[in-house]
């Protein structure tokens, strides 16, 4: 048996990895919101805040994440980009959102740079609903990103937390007034549309300034994964891999960037140059970092 060597190895079977990533989907927690203490799909959940936060430092580092928008309450995304600066502050709605004073004050102190992840399906609403409208004028005033959950929830969502909550509500055709109405608003889709991928492709041959992200597509479980390679494939076939972005949407898992990045890689039919734009370059392009 020939010896084997570890470049022989290298060329034969392993995944690269970007030299350097932006996740553009992680989230925030405090003590008084974090529900960590669970497993999922493999991937184990601390049991407290600070290990959450220490982890998933460690997995930015790993995997060399250069930025990553971290959304969540104020009080805990202003905790998170204390702790490392390379998270880039996003505001997480709730039924009730701040005030529009206040919103638009931590963005012209520098503490708000991107407004999502906006759940409105949670609540029984679109991006099009007349709450999001003053928010949505700002954001395009100060070219605000805007980052919108597409597609469908956790089992049982309606039962456990969320009555408003429907499916149909993901759908990204029903956003498509918001991108006619605010021409300039910078605008990416999270999860990718989910169970809507075709939509979200055709969202994007119609609007080519809206972007998206693969969030929990790439780890959740393989039921998911599927939607991601479909739409991975219909986007590459759509011509607009280059408003691909990379997204852990890691929770209170740490560990799904680390799943994230592998599945990401392990496609075969993603050149590297595809993989190493999604995972980084798109990113740099929306939201302008230098």
């Amino acid at each position: 048996m020939k010896k084997v060597t570890a470049l022989g190895l290298l060329l034969f079977g392993l995944h690269t990895v970007s030299s350097q990533v932006i996740d553009v989907h992680m989230h925030s927690y405090t003590s008084d919101d974090y529900w960590g203490g669970q497993s999922l799909n493999g991937v184990e959940s601390p049991n407290a805040v600070d290990l959450h936060l220490k982890q998933t430092i460690d997995q930015m580092n790993k995997y060399n994440i250069k930025f990553s928008v971290v959304s969540g309450s104020i009080k805990s995304v202003e905790k998170y980009v204390k702790a490392d600066s390379r998270f880039i502050p996003g505001y997480a709605d709730t039924e009730q959102l701040i005030p529009i004073t206040e919103f638009e004050q931590l963005i012209k102190d520098g503490k708000l740079k991107v407004f999502g992840e906006v759940s409105g399906v949670y609540y029984g609403r679109t991006l099009n609903d007349s709450i999001y409208a003053p928010y949505l004028k700002v954001c395009e005033k100060y070219n605000i990103p805007v980052a919108y959950h597409t597609g469908g929830g956790p089992p049982m969502t309606p039962y456990n937390c969320c009555p408003k909550f429907r499916i149909s509500l993901g759908d990204p055709f029903l956003i498509e007034d918001v991108l006619i109405r605010y021409p300039k608003l910078q605008v990416y889709l999270m999860h990718g549309g989910e169970n809507f991928f075709e939509n979200t492709v055709r969202m994007m041959k119609m609007y080519t300034h809206l972007y998206i992200d693969l969030g929990v597509l790439l780890w959740v479980d393989p039921f998911v994964n599927e939607y991601a390679i479909r739409l991975l494939k219909l986007a590459k076939q759509g011509n607009v891999l280059d408003r691909v972005m990379f997204g852990s949407d890691q929770m209170v898992w740490p560990g799904a960037i680390s799943k994230s990045v592998q599945f990401l890689n392990s496609q075969p039919f993603l050149t590297d140059q595809e993989k190493n734009m999604i995972l980084y370059d798109n990113a740099k392009v929306f939201f302008k970092l230098k």
